[in-house]
C-alpha cells in the first residue's frame, strides 16, 4: 500500500469499485437476485411476493406464503463495454469487451411457522465486478485487472400484525473476494522497464455484516405496497500487496509518481470500504383478472462513500482520497399478464442513475446512466411447481473519462438471461 495518488485514484478506487458492476445496476450493485424479477426489470419487488426470492428484498413479504417455498435460479450477464482513446504519445487506447461474461446464481427458502410467523434464508450476490485490460495496455496504471465476487448470506423472519400489516427483519453476512492488478504501461519507457511490469497487486478475502428490514401493507389481495431497507455494510480488506518495482525507487516516489515498490515481496495493508444503504418503496395493483402493474423507486445513499482511507499495521494513515459520491435513485415500472393458470407474461423498464461524479470516473469502472428493457414469463406445471425465464437488454449512456493525462470514451451495453425454478411444499 502507498501514499501516492496513483494508487489512491487507480488501485484503491478500483478496489472500492470492485463492488460495482459495469453492466448491472449503477454504482456498486448487482440486482440479479431472481429470474422472475429480471423479466419485469425488478419493478415492484418489495410488494409482489410471488416467489420465495421476494423475502431477500422485503422480509415482510414472506407472510403472504402459507406453505414452505423454495426458489433457485441463475442469471447470465453478457456485457459489451468498449473503451476508445489516444494517449498524448499517439498510442491507441482502444480496448474492446473489457468486462467478461458472468453467471450470478441465487437460492431462496422460506418456511411459515404459524399464521403469524415466517422464517427464511437466501444466498445471493448484491455486489460484483470484473474488468480486464491487456498487461500491454499503454495506460496500465489505470487499467489492468479488477475483479471481485461477493456472496450474501441472509437470514430473516416476518410477523403478520393483522390482515393489512406485516413486518420483517433480517441479518446479512457478505463474503468478498478481490483481486486487483496494475501495470506500468507506457510510463515504463522512462525507467527502462517493460510495459507489462506489474506495479501493484492487491488480493484479499474478507467479511462484512449488516441487516435489512421491511413493511408490507395489503389493502386487499389485489393491492399491496412495500417499504424495505438494507443497511450500510463495511468490509475491511486485510489484503496482501506487492509490486515488481525495485525498492530503490521508493525515495523518488513523490517525484516519479510510482506506487510503493516491494521488489516483488508481499506486505500487508488495510482498507475499509463503506457500502451504501438502500431504501425501496414498491407497489402492486392487479387492475383486472388478467392484468397487473407494479412499480418501484429505490434510493441508494452513496453519499456515505466520501473517501478512501488506507492504513498500515501501525494505524498510521498511508493515504487519503476524497471521492464525494452522490446519492442515486432507481425507477422501475412493469406489467404482468396472467394468461391462464399455467402461463404468466411480464415486462418492465428501469432507469438507473449513475452516482459517480464526472471527475471521479474510471475506465476500470466505466459507470453510466442505464436503461433496462425487460421481458419474461412463467409456466406453472401445477399449483406447486413453476419455471421462470427472463431477458433484459441494458443500454448505457456513452461517457467521457479523464484519468491522469488520458482521455477516454466509454460505451456499454449488456444482455442478461435468467432462468429459475420455484416449488411450494
Amino acid at each position: 500500500m502507498n501514499r501516492h495518488p496513483l494508487l489512491t485514484q487507480s488501485t484503491l478506487t478500483a478496489l472500492a469499485a470492485l463492488l460495482s458492476s459495469s453492466v448491472s445496476a449503477s454504482g456498486f450493485q448487482l440486482n440479479e437476485f431472481s429470474a422472475i424479477g429480471l423479466g419485469r426489470a425488478y419493478s415492484g419487488e418489495s410488494a409482489i411476493a410471488d416467489s420465495a426470492a421476494s423475502g431477500s428484498r422485503n422480509p415482510a413479504s414472506m407472510t403472504r406464503f402459507t406453505r414452505p417455498a423454495f426458489s433457485a435460479g441463475i442469471v447470465f450477464i453478457d456485457p459489451t463495454i468498449d473503451i476508445r482513446g489516444t494517449s498524448p504519445s499517439g498510442k491507441s487506447l482502444d480496448a474492446s469487451d473489457i468486462a467478461p461474461s458472468a453467471l450470478v446464481p441465487n437460492l431462496h427458502y422460506l418456511h411459515p411457522l404459524d399464521p403469524q410467523w415466517t422464517v427464511g434464508g437466501s444466498i445471493t450476490s448484491n455486489f460484483g465486478l470484473s474488468t480486464e485490460f491487456s498487461p500491454q495496455y499503454p495506460a496500465g496504471p489505470y487499467a489492468g485487472k479488477t475483479k471481485l465476487t461477493t456472496v450474501n448470506f441472509n437470514l430473516s423472519t416476518a410477523y403478520r400484525l393483522n390482515q393489512q400489516f406485516s413486518v420483517g427483519l433480517g441479518v446479512n453476512a457478505v463474503n468478498a473476494d478481490a483481486t486487483l492488478e496494475r501495470y506500468i504501461g507506457e510510463n515504463g519507457a522512462a525507467l527502462n522497464m517493460p510495459v507489462d511490469t506489474q506495479i501493484s497487486r492487491l488480493k484479499g478475502n474478507d467479511w462484512g455484516y449488516g441487516w435489512n428490514a421491511g413493511v408490507l401493507y395489503e389493502l386487499d389481495d389485489n393491492n399491496r405496497y412495500g417499504l424495505s431497507y438494507r443497511s450500510a455494510i463495511t468490509i475491511t480488506f486485510n489484503g496482501d500487496y506487492s509490486s515488481q518495482l525495485p525498492s530503490a525507487l521508493n525515495p523518488a516516489r513523490p517525484v516519479t509518481g510510482l506506487p510503493l515498490a516491494t521488489d516483488g515481496k508481499v506486505v500487508p495493508g488495510t482498507l475499509d470500504l463503506n457500502l451504501p444503504d438502500m431504501w425501496e418503496v414498491s407497489g402492486y395493483n392487479r387492475v383486472s383478472a388478467q392484468w397487473a402493474m407494479h412499480y418501484s423507486m429505490a434510493y441508494n445513499r452513496w453519499s456515505h462513500f466520501e473517501e478512501l482511507r488506507a492504513t498500515g499495521k501501525d494505524g498510521n494513515v498511508q493515504f487519503l482520497k476524497y471521492k464525494g459520491y452522490r446519492d442515486a435513485y432507481n425507477l422501475a415500472l412493469g406489467g404482468s399478464y396472467y394468461h391462464d393458470e399455467s402461463w404468466t407474461f411480464r415486462t418492465g423498464i428501469t432507469f438507473d442513475q449513475n452516482p459517480v461524479p464526472v471527475k471521479n470516473r474510471s475506465i476500470s469502472i466505466p459507470d453510466q446512466n442505464r436503461i433496462w428493457l425487460s421481458a419474461g414469463m412463467s409456466y406453472a406445471f401445477n399449483p406447486s411447481a413453476s419455471l421462470d425465464v427472463g431477458i433484459t437488454y441494458m443500454h448505457g449512456q456513452s461517457v467521457t473519462i479523464k484519468e491522469g493525462p488520458y482521455h477516454f470514451d466509454s460505451t456499454g451495453k449488456a444482455w442478461l438471461y435468467g432462468a429459475g425454478f420455484n416449488y411450494q411444499f
